[in-house]
């Protein structure tokens, strides 16, 4: 056969005839490439595996749009490693991650295969890989993946306790081989891994439940629990893990951050799911007190773990066998460090720190959590300058008989006469009570009662004028601070929005002129933090550049707006094009503050920009909105009735619904309508009439 035969044959479209030609003279990777082009890419397919270049096998099998016939060909090169790496270069080409993943497993290249399997988003595959490799911290990392987006892989499940099984997390172990469990066709693969978990956390008589299953499949085991389990750990290891060189067999310990009369806050790296975090490894009183005290905290902790909110220090895990609590790691320090040195903060920044406390306090009280041991040392700093108040039921495990030692003086300077005295159920209001020690030290630099009798000073004296220290105060700030220190819980404001409301009312903008101007003077002592770690004195104007990062621009409700994030709070806005007629109207809004209300965060009317919250959650969907959330709508239209003001146009696009509130959005433009309109449009949605 030559080469002209075979174009003359191509010529007159006899390819199947040509393919054969040049097959029967052993040009096989030619044979191939003819039988494609006339669309018999099966053949083509079997052809090329048996070239001098099988990674065509894979380009022949991608034209004939055949699922099965891909697989079988990725399947195929798993014994031509260095074809496999070829055709994998293809797919990543194509854009056919997942035939890459499984392309570099076939060449042996494990670790490019395992990452692109988790870019794929096959995670379980990513997972096993990584597993075969001992990478097994980040295996039981994606495994945790795997499963909270798939719990019903009781494979995965599987995996996971046997890993975090070697890591020493018995009692993690076991929930994810309980989940495991489920699935019947594994049960005889769990159970040996559930019984060595169980046994290794002392629960005998659970263990025992579960040795009556297993020996249904293997009836030598011996009766007892423990003796199974030893026998069985000598038929299978568990994985080699670096458990011993980690706290609980999770947490890598990099630094100390500080120390106090409840524990001890080191920053650790977690392995598993490769972040930094900071670990309060905890200390209780012995006896049934200390027992009570930690089953309090246990409780709490696990509200907390459970509260999204931006002002909240994240809550990850609450460990039993530390006792240990593993939280957000906040970088720039507490709002201890800022006042360290004894100056006032200026009044700018006493705002933000002070609004963003109540907005943390909001969310919590509602929850039925009460912090009890506010103060400047449990309010943290975030890298962007976010504030958020972390350290939730700590309090409760303190004896109570120490609170009057050297050690406690610094939590005892913020008390409320009702957790002095011991008189009544700390409430909402014992945190406010809180947070006006807190404002008055913020404004002036330093405390209201200094000591060292915080008992009889608490108790008995009048809260000291704020404005007599720091003359850039007006007496507004006097009247404040002493409502929210009120000796008698009943004086004080009810919740955290009601203080919020007091807040806004302050003239913290005239207060921030003279604070810079006397400090211009040299007639303060600025504090001497680093500014950048800690909040700035004045905020950007909206359109600052370096402040507000444009994200997209959507539409909603008729009206273009932008998404960008403030990187200064560490939120994300809306931004609104306004006229004047807008403009003002926002301005009439923006008085009306509360969680369940749009906020108008800024106004530029040079620029004509609105920045507006961006609430996390949905619109309100078509069918009845929960009961709940109608009592958060209410609310909102309350604050509006009490300002004077309406909305004039709610629909469901209007209402952001979420696990913990619903949200009533502002209206982009003024609009007619009264406030008994607003009541019958959400009575509507409401299933009313």
């Amino acid at each position: 056969m030559t080469v002209p035969d075979v174009r003359e044959l191509l010529a007159r479209g006899e390819h199947v005839e040509a393919a054969r030609r040049l097959r029967a003279a052993g040009a096989l990777a030619e044979a191939a490439e003819v039988l494609a082009q006339v669309w018999r890419h099966a053949e083509a397919v079997e052809l090329a595996l048996s070239s001098e270049h099988p990674e065509a096998a894979y380009k022949h099998a991608l034209a004939s749009a055949d699922v099965r016939l891909v697989e079988r060909t990725i399947d195929a090169l798993a014994s031509k490693p260095e074809a496999a790496r070829r055709a994998a270069d293809l797919a990543e080409v194509r854009g056919r991650i997942a035939d890459a993943a499984a392309l570099r497993r076939a060449a042996g290249e494990l670790a490019e295969a395992a990452a692109l399997y988790e870019k794929a988003g096959e995670l379980g595959l990513a997972a096993r890989i990584y597993e075969q490799t001992n990478e097994l911290r980040r295996a039981g990392m994606l495994y945790e993946r795997r499963l909270a987006e798939a719990p019903d892989d009781a494979a995965s499940a599987l995996a996971l306790g046997r890993i975090l099984l070697g890591f020493g997390r018995a009692e993690h172990a076991v929930r994810a081989l309980q989940q495991a469990l489920k699935s019947p066709e594994l049960e005889r693969d769990v159970l040996p891994w559930l019984l060595r978990a169980l046994v290794g956390l002392g629960l005998l008589d659970a263990a025992s439940e579960i040795l009556d299953r297993l020996r249904a499949f293997r009836p030598e085991l011996p009766l007892d629990p423990r003796a199974a389990s030893s026998a069985l750990s000598h038929e299978a290891a568990l994985p080699r893990t670096e458990a011993q060189e980690l706290l609980l067999g999770r947490y890598r310990v990099l630094r100390a951050l500080g120390a106090g009369g409840s524990g001890r806050v080191l920053a650790a790296e977690d392995v598993f799911a490769a972040r930094e975090v900071a670990v309060k490894v905890l200390s209780t009183a012995g006896g049934v007190q200390g027992r009570d005290a930690l089953t309090r905290f246990a409780r709490e902790a696990q509200i907390a773990a459970a509260i999204d909110h931006p002002n909240v220090v994240r809550v990850f895990d609450f460990v039993p066998e530390g006792p240990l609590l593993v939280m957000e790691l906040m970088p720039a320090g507490t709002l201890e460090d800022r006042l360290s040195s004894h100056a006032p903060l200026s009044p700018a920044v006493a705002a933000h720190v002070a609004r963003s406390i109540l907005r943390a306090l909001e969310t919590v009280h509602r929850r039925g959590v009460i912090h009890r041991d506010l103060k400047p040392a449990n309010v943290f700093f975030g890298a962007a300058g976010e504030v958020k108040v972390g350290d939730f039921g700590v309090a409760h495990l303190v004896d109570a008989q120490a609170t009057l030692t050297g050690a406690m003086m610094g939590t005892l300077a913020f008390m409320a006469p009702e957790q002095i005295t011991g008189d009544g159920q700390p409430d909402a209001t014992t945190d406010l009570y809180a947070l006006g020690v807190i404002l008055f030290r913020m404004l002036t630099g330093v405390l209201p009662f200094a000591g060292p009798d915080f008992v009889s000073q608490h108790l008995g004296e009048p809260v000291p004028s704020a404005s007599a220290r720091a003359p850039w105060l007006d007496a507004a700030f006097d009247r404040a601070i002493e409502t929210l220190m009120g000796k008698d819980k009943e004086s004080r404001p009810r919740s955290a929005t009601d203080a919020l409301f007091l807040l806004d009312a302050l003239p913290f903008a005239a207060a921030e002129e003279g604070f810079v101007r006397m400090t211009e003077q040299g007639a303060t002592a600025p504090s001497t933090a680093p500014i950048s770690q800690r909040p700035r004195a004045s905020q950007p104007p909206p359109g600052d550049a370096g402040r507000y990062v444009p994200r997209e621009l959507v539409l909603r409700r008729g009206r273009e707006l932008r998404l960008a994030d403030d990187t200064l709070l560490g939120r994300r806005v809306q931004i609104v094009e306004g006229d004047d007629a807008s403009i003002a109207h926002h301005r009439g809004l923006a008085k009306a503050v509360s969680p369940f209300l749009q906020a108008v965060l800024a106004i530029d009317a040079e620029r004509r920009e609105i920045v507006l919250e961006d609430p996390s959650g949905t619109p309100a969907g078509s069918g009845p909105i929960d009961f709940a959330r109608m009592s958060d709508l209410a609310e909102a239209l309350d604050v509006l009735e009490a300002h004077q003001l309406s909305h004039g146009s709610i629909t469901r696009e209007s209402i952001v619904v979420s696990d913990t509130r619903a949200v009533l959005l502002l209206p982009l433009a003024p609009s007619a309508g009264s406030l008994d309109d607003d009541r019958r449009a959400v009575a509507r949605l409401f299933g009313g009439r």
